[in-house]
């Protein structure tokens, strides 16, 4: 399977060059035959300066995501999106398939900025098939959590989405440092989408930190430094990597390590004070 993460970057302008740099990008994967493209967390971001009401861009985004999916037959996991539920607000990733239906993942764990915002926690982790793989969408604070990214290996999930946006320098390597993580101890892959670059407009996302890539376990047959694609710093950029399913499964049977069935089950661990 070949996978695509998308460095998009925050800008000023109008929804129409939103919508253009978004096509553009999905077309870069699709000249690099890629399956799957992968936009970060508040994608968004840039129309807030057009109008600040999310709800506002609720349809562009999944007409967008929609239509890409559909004209170049490939799954464009197409970022986040402010979403207003009768419980508050969601930070939703939409999915778009080929065969033009979509599905959705929430953030499990809302950052504490986005607690004072009231953006709800969800507590489920879907799981979803595209041909021979199952995947996962943790959304950038998501990762930082092992115990919700084993839950989704355990059921299978082999591949990790994340779309990601933060702020800052440290920010950024928390998670990609955590994603790296999650690779090694679930023997998984994972495909890194940061929001990069800088903006005017709205406050609070002025700018962003971040590189793409495509991560894999750091063992025999893979990278050794367990990164498959790497983009350039701050760059708005398309990354593009070929995920080896087979010998991801062969790996969890038998690698140099084999943390996936040498874990405990449960908590697994007592601990004893001194």
């Amino acid at each position: 399977m070949r996978v695509a993460a998308a460095a998009f970057a925050l800008h000023d302008g109008t929804p129409a060059i939103w919508v253009a740099r978004v096509r553009a990008q999905v077309r870069a994967a699709v000249d690099a035959g890629a399956e799957l493209i992968v936009f970060p967390e508040y994608v968004t971001a840039p129309l807030l300066a057009t109008d600040p009401a999310w709800s506002t861009w609720d349809e562009l985004w999944r007409a967008t995501a929609l239509a890409c999916a559909r004209d170049h037959r490939l799954l464009v996991c197409a970022g986040t999106h402010l979403v207003q539920e009768a419980d508050g607000l969601h930070n939703r990733c939409l999915l778009a398939w080929p065969d033009g239906s979509s599905d959705q993942q929430d953030k499990l764990h809302p950052t504490p900025w986005e607690r004072t915002w009231a953006v709800a926690a969800t507590a489920t982790v879907r799981l979803f098939r595209y041909g021979d793989a199952l995947l996962a969408v943790p959304i950038c604070y998501d990762i930082e959590f092992p115990e919700a990214t084993r839950a989704a290996a355990v059921a299978g999930v082999e591949v990790l989405l994340i779309p990601s946006w933060t702020d800052d320098e440290a920010g950024f390597w928390r998670v990609r440092h955590c994603a790296q993580a999650r690779c090694i101890e679930n023997v998984a892959y994972a495909v890194h989408a940061p929001l990069v670059g800088a903006q005017s407009a709205p406050p609070g996302f002025e700018q962003g930190c971040g590189a793409a890539g495509v991560l894999t376990p750091c063992d025999s047959g893979f990278p050794r430094a367990g990164l498959a694609a790497a983009g350039a710093w701050n760059q708005a950029e398309v990354v593009v990597a070929d995920l080896d399913l087979p010998r991801l499964r062969r790996q969890r049977a038998g690698g140099t390590v084999t943390p996936v069935s040498d874990r405990r089950p449960g908590d697994g661990y007592a601990v004893a004070p001194t």
